[in-house]
């Protein structure tokens, strides 16, 4: 299953939604084979077991996010106004209140959830938080949930279906693969706690470079580099959103108008060439966001300029949490003592 901090979704991870988006219609699963144990997730019943579920198939994997996205759970599942609501709000908004769940001698076994997104005028949906029972694993749940899924999702009018798993987790992999799904990306979440920075490293100097505060002139390069790193089809579900990084009055305007989270921004240069962005957002959870505007080969000298700046800069440093595609280029995380948490393999049903 999956569970995205946002937890991360679909197979090893459990799902923490972000915005709620509202869609049209709500939707209603139907065409369930019926030999076979397979009935609609119902949000006012199931939410309680699905939970306990999810923990006791991803208990070794859960992210204090993911902990903490299970206790909310918990707690609406006790909550009948939430139900009401959830129950009204399936299919329609991108939360995991639609999909199917497999149930033996009247236990939830199995569960698979269904997230209906829009990116760009395009809907999309998610398959996520794929969980089988340890007891009831290797008996072909999973891919009979995923059958199930697939028959609803492929009649409908879709710009694409999409699902993340671990990458650690062949056997998963396998089974979409064989489903008609395929790799698009790899992501890395990466985790720095400052206490790990070499206090000799606060008195590090790049010669030539500046850290200065983000200027209009560097929106429209920062915005080039943060499509490429974070495209559309990714970061739906990442607390990011691109329009509040916006350089000049137009950006200062939209992020006063922010009542959570707050934003600053760093740009790094070497003369007048613009080498990076570095952006900071609060979050509510243990670890702040950085989301990083550059191209692969300046990421470290651009962290080499960073890091002391806003480790000496005024306030409290909390941990930072940067989602990130995994390539050759990571190693200068790892020599900036980021620590790789969770990496998820993007696959979309190509057919």
């Amino acid at each position: 299953m999956h569970i995205t901090p946002v937890p991360s979704v679909v197979v090893n991870t459990p799902y923490q939604p972000p915005d709620g988006k509202i869609y049209p219609m709500p939707v209603q699963l139907s065409g369930i084979d019926d030999s076979l144990p397979i009935r609609p997730f119902n949000v006012r019943s199931d939410l309680l077991s699905v939970s306990d579920l999810v923990e006791l198939c991803f208990a070794d994997r859960l992210t204090p996010d993911g902990e903490a996205l299970l206790r909310k759970m918990r707690s609406s599942a006790r909550n009948k106004r939430f139900q009401e609501w959830a129950t009204q709000m399936a299919g329609r908004v991108s939360m995991p209140f639609t999909g199917y769940v497999w149930e033996e001698k009247g236990d939830i076994v199995g569960n698979l959830s269904l997230i209906p997104y829009h990116v760009g005028g395009k809907h999309y949906y998610m398959i996520a938080n794929v969980a089988v029972h340890p007891e009831y694993q290797r008996m072909g749940i999973a891919r009979s949930l995923v059958r199930q899924a697939m028959d609803f999702l492929l009649p409908r009018q879709l710009d694409g279906i999409w699902l993340q798993v671990d990458e650690g987790n062949q056997a998963a992999v396998d089974l979409y693969l064989t489903q008609g799904f395929q790799e698009i990306s790899r992501r890395t979440t990466w985790m720095l706690d400052p206490k790990d920075i070499n206090r000799e490293f606060l008195d590090w100097h790049v010669p030539g470079f500046s850290v200065q505060v983000h200027k209009a002139r560097h929106w429209s390069q920062q915005r080039t580099w943060l499509e490429k790193n974070y495209p559309p089809e990714v970061r739906w579900h990442l607390p990011l959103r691109i329009e509040f990084l916006r350089g000049g009055l137009t950006g200062r305007i939209s992020r006063l108008l922010l009542i959570d989270p707050s934003i600053r921004q760093w740009a790094v240069t070497a003369k007048d060439q613009l080498i990076g962005v570095v952006s900071w957002q609060s979050s509510k959870t243990r670890a702040d966001w950085l989301w990083i505007a550059s191209s692969a080969e300046t990421e470290g000298v651009l962290l080499d300029a960073f890091l002391p700046h806003w480790m000496k800069s005024p306030g409290l440093k909390r941990s930072l949490r940067l989602n990130f595609p995994k390539r050759k280029t990571n190693l200068s995380l790892e020599t900036h003592w980021f620590k790789p948490s969770r990496t998820l393999i993007w696959m979309k049903y190509v057919g």
